[in-house]
């Protein structure tokens, strides 16, 4: 039993603890929106009801408004992302454009975006772009053939970026691994579903970690191995079928090279090797490619053409160097 001394201390801590508590969490709320007013880093969010699946392809749902990692987006009644609603297409000719998040413009206006420019440039075209984020070149199989619902285009851009080889996150990896416990399985689930929410809600949080994991290194490394250990014979028959059905349709495929930041700190070629093997593919299918890696590695300071703490989605300078580079390469 507690003297009155002994439950006079056993208060007093109590106390201590309460206004502590207090103090942490004004302090994490203060934090949160510094990181928010001076946008310290980027929310990586898709707002729910966007994407719809069907045969196990996302599509975005037409004629809709939402927002993805922090920034306001539409869609025309294709699906596809466009600068305003009751977007109009005036041109007499298409360019249509395959791509995932990077293309899409995750966490970019769509006028800042390279897409936009190029729509704002050439206004007697009309660029169809049906990236979508997520997307991998097997979804880009079944997307290509949304052609046919268009005359008269000229040119589709395939924009590649090297994750399109693979879609599965670490926690599906993990969830396949049956040596895993059911108890472990939840955990990871339950870490999982935190870091989403967190992701969509926490500049803090993004910015944290950012600055502690380095997630652009670790996410290009990862990727990496992929590409030193599996095989990529299934990837050049996708490359192969785009190639193919756009000769029929009477199209010009052009496939565009995009780097992952990590990639742009250094350059060293043993980092490039995955844009190699891609361009080996390539090179073998006698399909017309442009890599731009090496466009990001001439600069001052690559990292400020990428998302903040992002492995490869670009920011507007990112965009912008995309698109100059796209007048400079390509003819229009």
């Amino acid at each position: 039993m507690l003297t009155g001394a002994g439950q006079q201390n056993n208060f007093t801590m109590k106390r201590i603890f309460f206004i502590n508590f207090v103090v942490v969490i004004f302090l994490i709320i203060f934090l949160e929106l510094v990181s928010n007013f001076f946008k310290l880093s980027g929310l990586m969010g898709i707002q729910s009801g966007l994407i719809k699946k069907i045969n196990n392809t996302n599509y975005l749902n037409p004629n809709e408004e939402g927002v993805i990692f922090d920034e306001k987006v539409y869609t025309d009644k294709n699906g596809f992302r466009v600068p305003s609603k009751n977007f109009k297409y005036i041109g007499k000719k298409n360019i249509f454009i395959l791509g995932d998040s990077v293309t899409f413009g995750n966490g970019v206006k769509e006028e800042e975006t390279f897409i936009g420019l190029m729509r704002n440039d050439f206004k007697n075209i009309n660029i169809l772009n049906s990236s979508i984020p997520g997307y991998q070149i097997k979804d880009h199989v079944k997307v290509i053939h949304l052609t046919k619902k268009f005359n008269n285009i000229e040119k589709i851009f395939y924009f590649f970026t090297l994750n399109d080889v693979y879609g599965s996150s670490n926690i599906i990896d993990r969830n396949n691994n049956k040596k895993e416990s059911d108890y472990n399985l939840k955990k990871i689930k339950l870490l999982n579903e935190l870091n989403i929410f967190l992701r969509n809600k926490s500049y803090l949080y993004m910015f944290v970690k950012g600055v502690g994991t380095d997630p652009s290194k670790r996410w290009f490394l990862n990727l990496y191995k992929f590409y030193e250990n599996k095989d990529l014979s299934e990837i050049k028959k996708q490359f192969n079928y785009l190639n193919n059905f756009s000769k029929n349709a009477k199209s010009e495929l052009i496939v565009i090279l995009l780097p992952y930041e990590y990639q742009t700190r250094n350059c060293k070629k043993k980092f490039l090797k995955p844009q190699k093997k891609i361009k080996e593919i390539l090179s073998e299918l006698n399909i017309n490619f442009k890599d731009f890696t090496r466009k990001f590695c001439n600069l001052d300071i690559p990292k400020n053409n990428f998302y903040k703490f992002d492995p490869m989605h670009l920011s507007s300078n990112g965009h912008l160097l995309v698109y100059k580079t796209l007048i400079d390469e390509i003819n229009f």
